[in-house]
């Protein structure tokens, strides 16, 4: 009888631990799951690998720190994209996030969120000095870098040669950036000029029929620099047509999981990685860290750091899949004591 008891009693102390450890692992999760705050991300579209891989990095990061995300899709439509901006306003989220092309766009989400006495932050476009108004945090790559970094690596490896300027759509602000960064790299190297010239809509079809149409012409050139990596597979296609692969060279800017394979399959010989996982992670970590600690950036614009990279050199690349290791690279989401 008392072996009998002794077993109950064992049994009842086992459950009891039990229970507390469970109640333990229950705590903690709530901990990290449960936060209460709520932050909106309005990108311009998921459909693009850029700003798509920007928002899966803000996500992974906010699902860390758990913190819910709201993500309201524009697809393309600024005037949705405005329209999401009161939506979250309504629902009074903690903070928002905007991903803007000009500083004319942001300057129109800036006034609806400092109305509403809601802390905005935005990114991929540079914003200072040209809104008025109060925002958290503005992080993007410097276009006029990227334009520098895409004329070096030409002058230096195309010397003397024709270059075939694919440009995006001017009146954005990005391509008179782009501008600012090539004429610096032309008059500092001085071994490549801007030859032809012809703007697109950024995508693959109007890159191609300029291109085309160049061709068609006459006009000729030596190397392409192509705004983006969707544009130099439009270039690319031109060039098939005419049975000059191989003879002209393309020079993007981009370096995600698309711009990969456009190095590994050689239809560009080189392109200036803009890591955007990057951007999303900053971007959140700066909400946060302002969230939760009253904490702001150290510095208004952050800059996400570029290189050119060619199929000899992967390695360079910084992956936009988002992953522990990228966050790592940013110091972390607890402080801005970064590396």
């Amino acid at each position: 009888m008392k072996n009998g008891k002794k077993s109950i009693f064992a049994l009842t102390v086992a459950v009891f631990l039990l229970l507390g450890l469970f109640s333990g692992i229950v705590t903690a999760e709530e901990k990290i799951t449960k936060t209460g705050l709520v932050f909106g991300n309005l990108p311009v579209a998921l459909s693009d690998e850029w700003g798509g891989y920007s928002v899966e990095n803000f996500k992974y990061a906010a699902e860390k720190k758990g913190v819910e995300v709201q993500v309201l899709d524009s697809a393309w439509d600024g005037n949705k994209q405005l329209n999401n901006i009161e939506d979250l306003i309504t629902k009074k989220v903690d903070q928002i996030s905007v991903f803007v092309y000009t500083p004319e766009e942001a300057q129109k989400f800036l006034i609806k969120a400092n109305d509403a006495k809601i802390p905005i932050s935005f990114e991929n476009t540079k914003l200072i000095d040209k809104v008025q108004g109060d925002y958290l945090v503005n992080v993007a790559c410097d276009y006029a870098e990227t334009g520098y970094l895409a004329f070096k690596y030409i002058s230096e490896t195309y010397p003397g040669k024709k270059v075939f300027y694919v440009r995006g759509l001017p009146g954005m602000g990005i391509v008179e950036e782009y501008m600012v960064g090539i004429e610096k790299a032309i008059k500092e190297f001085g071994k490549v000029k801007i030859d032809i010239q012809r703007d697109t809509n950024w995508d693959t079809k109007t890159a191609q029929d300029v291109t085309t149409d160049v061709i068609a012409s006459g006009q000729k050139f030596d190397v392409i620099f192509a705004n983006n990596e969707s544009m130099a597979v439009g270039c690319y296609n031109a060039l098939k047509d005419a049975g000059l692969v191989g003879k002209i060279p393309i020079v993007s800017t981009g370096g995600g999981p698309t711009g990969i394979k456009l190095l590994e399959n050689g239809i560009v010989q080189a392109t200036v990685a803009v890591p955007v996982s990057l951007q999303g992670l900053y971007l959140f970590k700066a909400m946060y860290l302002y969230a939760t600690q009253g904490i702001t950036p150290p510095q208004k614009f952050i800059v996400i750091p570029q290189s050119v990279v060619t199929v000899n050199d992967l390695d360079k690349i910084i992956p936009w899949q988002p992953s522990d290791a990228l966050i790592d690279m940013i110091g972390g989401l607890d402080s801005w004591d970064t590396p």
